[in-house]
């Protein structure tokens, strides 16, 4: 048998846990791509390295009940079979464990413990010889990893339940291994292994699905002998070489946004807020103005997998009113708080906002009239995937829901299993399309073990969507951490002009701050962009020493600010260096351009043939000059002449940072 081992325990960790578990009872897995013939020894069993059943760690076959491991942060655990009672009458059970856990036979309750508190034993009524389903539940956090079953009766001390009591049919080998490969899930509480949505819910990967992501290269975007390019209005961004058809002396420099001492980051805190994810969502009330942010923030008992939403609000997006308020939840959450605004003309009041999150598998919907009172939209999760981080945004150019999801696999460009990203799309949140990749590592452009923390900090500027990545190197360690630390991350971009396609430029946007001790020193990780005036305030989550150190205080957001649209420069130096767009369609009366400039920036416009119109050549233009996310520019002739016309667009600059036009 195969057994997959997820990432997030350590390789001494898992190994010692596997030969602990699998030891005395190798020799009763199935062959690799057979079936038990009947009943077998022992119970089937499925790890998790969570405390909820979601992320499959190793599945098998295990002789007894009888686990102590220790380095283990959290776990949870399912055992399926049946189970022989050695008495008619009363059989008395006994769970000796450090944290919760549920047995069921045949199908009824005999011990619910699932709190640290809870009940350890309780007792079943039967015929001896007689063999009974049966079904234990387990979960762990901190500390050594123990559980085990006894039984007495009438007459008989407590024991061990003996291997000769416990067997397995081919069916719970089967479950237990379509759920660590993900086909199936866990319903905690002996609901079965399968969890009944009511809906025909997606689960990703599936292995079958298609991929759409690359990784930028310069020229491979080209929008060349396409026709005429046609042009709305807005801006048009040089981020990538689609709007580029020839360039001569310019360069592409991606535009790093830098830390203002001025801003007092960071903004939102563990100690105080009680921040512990670096997910966030914040959006402006259009009628007030005021900023509202919505944070995952830990709970007095400190689980790893469990948050609450924290919310504050702002009146500049930078010094936040406190305290901070935890809203209720509208179900168990483990990761997330994507929120989304449909805005005062939605057709429902009532569902207004929109929430999503991780848990139960997959991601989970909610709505609210005011983003502070959440009701669900179903109680199950409405597109499954097997690792815990989704996002949930509007595209208000196709008029759609979109979930960026994280899946933990293998692939072929990439050695090992990773966390990629996946997208899917809703018309109405419940209802998905079959996700496809739209982030994945490649290896030999990609360094060490690159992964993605998911994608969000969604924004739609023109035709062009920009999202932020969350890269992850868990195979480095910043400087001057503790013994122990790993882990550093950082942001680069990502784009679409389709919706369905992504490009990933594989150059840092955003990294941690290089000085020893800092606050985000080990991660820097953006979530969120909201456009505010001629700037885009850039939110993301800080980490100190390392992905998991620490998490209740070091995890923490901060804030960025840079002009809007100024993530890639074409620029040139003291030489004049100019740059062309393939043939377009413009449908303006007027044209603006982005840009930073020290010496001197003009704009022509040619025919088809790439000779300039009457009116519109470099020396019609007037100069420009200065630092402005909106020069206007002028010609002796006026552009409305040229409107619905075959042109090319020619910059000419010099000492000269250029990041887009805009269209009036």
């Amino acid at each position: 048998m195969t057994i997959p081992i997820c990432h997030s325990l350590q390789p001494l960790t898992v190994l010692t846990f596997l030969a602990l578990c699998l030891v005395a009872s190798a020799a009763l897995a199935a062959d690799a791509g057979g079936e038990p013939a009947g009943a077998r020894p022992g119970l089937a069993f499925v790890l998790f390295n969570d405390t909820e059943f979601q992320r499959p760690a190793a599945d098998g076959v295990e002789e007894q009940v009888d686990m102590e491991v220790t380095g283990y942060n959290d776990c949870s655990k399912l055992w399926l079979g049946a189970i022989r009672l050695p008495v008619t009458g009363e059989t008395a059970f006994a769970v000796e464990t450090d944290a919760g856990a549920r047995l069921y036979v045949d199908g009824k309750p005999a011990i619910d413990g699932w709190s640290r508190e809870g009940a350890r034993r309780g007792t079943v009524q039967g015929e001896a010889g007689r063999w009974l389903p049966v079904r234990l539940e387990y979960w762990h956090l901190g500390g050594v990893a123990q559980v085990r079953l006894f039984w007495s009766w009438e007459g008989k001390p407590p024991e061990l339940v003996p291997a000769w009591a416990f067997q397995h049919a081919g069916v719970d080998l089967r479950h237990v291994q379509a759920v660590a490969e993900g086909r199936e899930w866990v319903a905690p509480g002996n609901q079965g292994p399968v969890l009944s949505a009511g809906l025909a819910t997606i689960s990703a990967p599936a292995g079958d699905e298609v991929t759409r992501a690359s990784v930028y290269h310069s020229g491979g975007e080209a929008a060349h002998g396409q026709g005429p390019v046609r042009l709305g209005a807005g801006p048009h961004l040089f981020l990538d070489d689609y709007l580029i058809e020839s360039s001569t002396g310019v360069t592409r420099r991606v535009n790093r946004p830098e830390r203002d001492p001025g801003i007092p980051n960071p903004i939102v805190t563990g100690k105080e807020d009680r921040n512990f994810q670096p997910f966030l969502t914040v959006l402006r009330d259009p009628a007030t103005g005021r900023f509202r942010l919505w944070y995952g923030a830990w709970d007095d008992s400190k689980g790893s997998s469990t948050s609450h939403i924290g919310y504050l609000e702002s009146a500049d997006g930078i010094h936040w009113i406190r305290p901070f308020r935890l809203l209720a939840d509208p179900a168990p959450i483990q990761f997330g708080d994507s929120v989304i605004d449909d805005g005062s003309a939605c057709a429902d009041p009532a569902r207004r906002y929109r929430l999503g999150w991780w848990s139960d598998g997959g991601l989970k919907i909610a709505c609210s009239p005011d983003g502070l009172g959440w009701t669900p939209l179903a109680p199950f999760p409405v597109l499954r995937h097997n690792h815990d981080i989704t996002n949930v945004f509007r595209d208000t150019l196709r008029d759609r829901y979109v979930a960026t999801v994280s899946v933990y696999t293998t692939g072929a460009t990439w050695s090992g299993t990773r966390r990629v990203t996946m997208q899917s799309t809703s018309a109405d949140l419940l209802h998905w399309e079959k996700p496809w990749y739209i982030l994945t590592p490649v290896d030999g452009i990609d360094e060490g073990e690159t992964q993605f923390y998911c994608m969000n900090g969604h924004l739609i500027r023109g035709d062009l969507w920009i999202g932020l990545v969350k890269v992850l190197r868990d195979d480095l360690r910043a400087s001057g951490t503790p013994e122990g630390s790993f882990g550093i991350g950082y942001t680069t971009l990502a784009w679409t002009r389709d919706g369905e396609h992504w490009v990933r430029d594989p150059e840092p946007f955003f990294e941690p701050d290089p000085t020893p001790g800092a606050w985000d020193h080990a991660h820097a990780w953006m979530d969120y962009q909201l456009p505010v005036g001629d700037e885009v305030y850039v939110y993301y989550g800080g980490y100190k020493n390392g992905h998991k150190m620490n998490r209740f205080e070091e995890r923490q957001l901060g804030l960025v600010r840079m002009p809007c649209d100024r993530y890639v420069a074409r620029e040139t130096g003291a030489s004049r260096g100019t740059l062309r767009t393939p043939v377009v369609a413009l449908d303006s009366a007027g044209l603006t351009v982005n840009a930073k400039v020290a010496g001197e920036l003009r704009v022509r416009i040619l025919d088809g043939a790439g000779k300039p119109l009457p009116g519109f050549d470099f020396a019609d233009c007037l100069p420009i000059c200065g630092d402005s996310v909106a020069h206007p520019v002028r010609w002796t002739a006026e552009l409305a002449s040229v409107r619905g016309r075959a042109v090319r667009l020619e910059f000419a600059l010099e000492d000269a940072q250029l990041y887009a036009f805009g269209l009036e």
